[in-house]
């Protein structure tokens, strides 16, 4: 079975102050996003092939949606 990875994803405190550090060491930070419906929001790192997301909920009553229950978020 092939294996490509695109996408991995740390789950922070709200804010993801650690991602000040990666800006530190030189990386260079991408657009925030929210996601709607979801409760969570996110900073990224992008990368040649890959991306590196510290994700964060925003809103606990919609990340216990029964919508969001499958990703087990």
């Amino acid at each position: 079975m092939a294996f490509k990875f695109d996408h991995l994803f740390i789950c922070t405190d709200i804010g993801a102050c650690e991602a000040d550090r990666l800006v530190s060491f030189g990386l260079v930070e991408g657009t925030s996003n929210t996601h709607l419906g979801q409760g969570t929001t996110n900073r990224r790192f992008f990368f040649r092939n890959a991306m590196l997301e510290l994700l964060w909920v925003h809103d606990t009553e919609e990340a216990k949606s029964e919508l969001i229950r499958p990703t087990r978020l």
